[in-house]
């Protein structure tokens, strides 16, 4: 139980400091001025992003379907709020 205690308040020091370190990172980028959040990057982020999103949920669903032979991962789509986008068809 002591080495438990101990392992997780490592693993809670560890997380606070990268969460520092995460922290310094953004502050000295904003301080040099090195962010592209002009119109078009923030513009590129958003178009890019549901698509990134969806394709996690692909990913995550073939690892949950896995080899089993009674489910086939036929097609994917973003609802209508998103676009309504065909992301993946098998055929």
């Amino acid at each position: 139980m002591y080495g438990a205690r101990r392992s997780t308040l490592i693993d809670r020091l560890v997380r606070f400091t990268e969460g520092i370190a995460r922290t310094g990172r953004l502050f000295a980028r904003l301080t040099a001025g090195r962010t592209d959040w002009s119109p078009t990057g923030l513009y590129a982020a958003a178009a890019t992003a549901r698509f990134m999103a969806a394709h996690e949920l692909i990913d995550r669903a073939e690892a949950q379907v896995g080899d089993d032979p009674d489910v086939d991962l036929a097609q994917v789509r973003t609802p209508l709020w998103f676009g309504s986008t065909t992301l993946h068809e098998e055929n």
